[in-house]
C-alpha cells in the first residue's frame, strides 16, 4: 500500500547552461507563484537575479559551472494548507544555505489531489565568502530531507533526481543509453523536543 510523503526533490542539471540559468531565474515567479524570496538575488527582475548568480560564480573562478541546486519541495494539503505556511517550510529547510549562498525561492499553488502548494528554491552552488562549489552530495541532501523531516514533524520522501542533456552510456562501449533512474528515501523525524 503507497503511503503518501511530503517530498524535497533535489534536482541538478549536470549540463545546465545558458538556457538552464535562464529558466531557473524565471521559473520562480511564473502564473502559478505565490510568493517570492531572494537571498543575495533580486526575486522580483528574473534578469537581474541571473545576472548576480553569474556575478557570484564569476568573480570566484566557477563561471561555465553547474550553476544551481535545486530543492523542490511539495506539500501535503495537512502541511501546508496555505500559501504562507507553505513559504515558511521552505524559508526555514534551506535557512542554513542563505548566510553563504545565494537562494531564489518561488512558492507555487498549483491543485493536485492530495498538494496544493511546493515551492522551488534554486540556491546558488558558489560559496559567496570561499568560492568552494557546493555539490549535491549524500551529506548534504540527507541533511536537507532529515532537516524537513524535523521541522514538519512527518516523514519526507527524499527523490535524487540528476537530468543530462544526453542519456549516460551503459555497457562496455556500445551504443546503448539509458537514463539515469531517481534516487528515493524516506527520512523521519526526530521527535521535538522544543517547547
Amino acid at each position: 500500500m503507497d503511503k503518501d510523503y511530503d517530498i524535497l526533490k533535489v534536482i541538478w542539471h549536470a549540463d545546465g547552461g545558458e538556457d538552464y540559468a535562464k529558466n531557473a531565474t524565471k521559473y520562480p515567479s511564473n502564473e502559478t507563484c505565490v510568493g517570492l524570496k531572494g537571498y543575495g538575488v533580486d526575486c522580483y527582475d528574473p534578469a537581474t537575479a541571473k545576472e548576480q548568480f553569474e556575478a557570484y560564480a564569476k568573480y570566484h573562478g566557477n563561471d561555465g559551472k553547474n550553476q544551481f541546486i535545486q530543492f523542490m519541495m511539495s506539500f501535503l494539503k495537512e502541511t501546508a494548507p496555505d500559501a504562507e505556511t507553505s513559504m515558511e517550510i521552505i524559508d526555514q529547510v534551506l535557512d542554513p544555505l542563505k548566510e553563504e549562498h545565494p537562494i531564489l525561492i518561488g512558492n507555487h499553488k498549483k491543485h493536485r489531489e492530495k498538494s496544493e502548494y511546493h515551492g522551488h528554491g534554486f540556491v546558488g552552488t558558489t560559496n559567496l565568502e570561499t568560492g568552494k562549489m557546493l555539490h549535491p552530495t549524500n551529506k548534504l541532501n540527507y541533511a536537507m530531507a532529515q532537516r524537513m523531516a524535523d521541522i514538519i514533524q512527518k516523514p519526507v520522501e527524499l527523490v535524487i533526481e540528476k537530468k543530462n542533456k544526453s542519456p549516460e552510456p551503459v555497457g562496455d562501449g556500445d551504443n546503448n543509453t539509458e537514463e539515469k533512474k531517481d534516487f528515493t528515501r524516506i527520512f523521519y523525524p526526530h521527535k521535538n523536543t522544543e517547547g
